[in-house]
């Protein structure tokens, strides 16, 4: 099978290509390289990929690397609420015509699918927990009004236009893939205690989230390429809730355990415009899509540790 990738020079992106690749299928990828780098699949002695620069708001460049693809993987976007709200118009051009113009592309090409990567962030406040895909979508922010927008127009190119799409609502997600990233919660508290200095909650430390490694993420990406009959369908992804509050003890205990550094926690008010407490139904995707994960909070967090102490040195 031939997949185009959109963002694939990213995290996620670079990730999913890596396996794409080692379970032998053909991979072309779209990448501005605003936020990520072929370097980390160059260095891999990638050539059965095609890796082309270039932005998928333009019909041309996405007509290139959409060409003989079988399957679509979106990732391409502005990610994240603070940017979203620092950037609005690059977010809604990028989020939401950059999505129209990969469906575009992807009707003119013949594409049997396109998978669509969504988020928490549609859902809002939750009503009940744990979340299940038939809660109400109220997103709280830009950045969940643009991804609730995507899943939209995947709805209606589904319906219309010949094309399955399949729309995956990520949790937060951390861990080592092709390269690090550093910037979300768990890996910048791994950073923190290493360097020796406090992790900042926000808040008591009870606020919660539903944290999925990044090759669950590509687990769940492979699998919604390929399995049949859930076209037109959205699938929660997610692993397993905790605590901030328990994300930085455990980083702590792991540091202490791996580095011999003691880590200490400091508290600054919660930060406007994020739900308190957070976590996932997976009935659905592990039962329509057979996903498992595989990877606890801690196993990851032994991970970026080791990691970052191999890496320095």
């Amino acid at each position: 099978m031939k997949v185009a990738v959109t963002g694939g020079a990213g995290y996620i992106g670079s990730t999913l290509i890596k396996n794409l690749l080692a379970a032998g299928h053909e991979v072309a990828s779209i990448d501005d390289l605003s936020a990520g780098d072929y370097s980390y699949l160059r260095e891999l002695g990638v050539k059965k990929a095609k890796l082309l620069e270039g932005d998928i708001r333009e019909p041309a460049a996405l007509d290139k690397v959409f060409k003989g693809a079988d399957a679509v993987a979106h990732l391409a976007a502005i990610p994240g609420l603070v940017r979203c709200n620092e950037e609005p118009e690059e977010a809604i051009s990028v989020n939401i015509y950059g999505t129209h113009r990969v469906l575009e592309a992807a009707k003119k090409r013949g594409v049997d699918r396109v998978v669509f990567c969504s988020s928490a962030a549609v859902y809002g406040v939750p009503l009940k927990m744990p979340v299940s895909e038939d809660h109400r979508l109220r997103p709280l922010n830009l950045y969940g009004v643009t991804k609730l927008t995507g899943e939209k127009q995947m709805e209606v190119a589904n319906d219309n236009d010949g094309v399955e799409t399949v729309s995956l609502r990520f949790g937060n997600v951390y861990g080592v893939g092709l390269y690090s990233h550093w910037s979300t919660v768990i890996p910048k508290f791994v950073k923190l205690g290493l360097a020796g200095k406090p992790l900042t909650v926000y808040g008591d430390g009870a606020s919660s989230r539903d944290f999925v490694h990044v090759e669950d993420i590509t687990q769940a990406l492979m699998l919604a390429l390929t399995v049949k009959g859930a076209s037109g369908e959205a699938f929660n992804v997610g692993s397993e809730p905790t605590t901030i509050g328990d994300i930085a003890r455990i980083v702590s205990e792991e540091i202490e355990r791996a580095a011999g550094k003691h880590v200490e926690t400091t508290h600054l008010p919660p930060r406007p415009g994020e739900t308190k407490e957070f976590s996932y139904n997976l009935a659905k995707i592990k039962k329509r899509l057979g996903f498992k994960p595989s990877w606890t909070v801690r196993r990851g967090v032994k991970q970026l540790i080791e990691f970052a102490l191999e890496t320095a040195g």
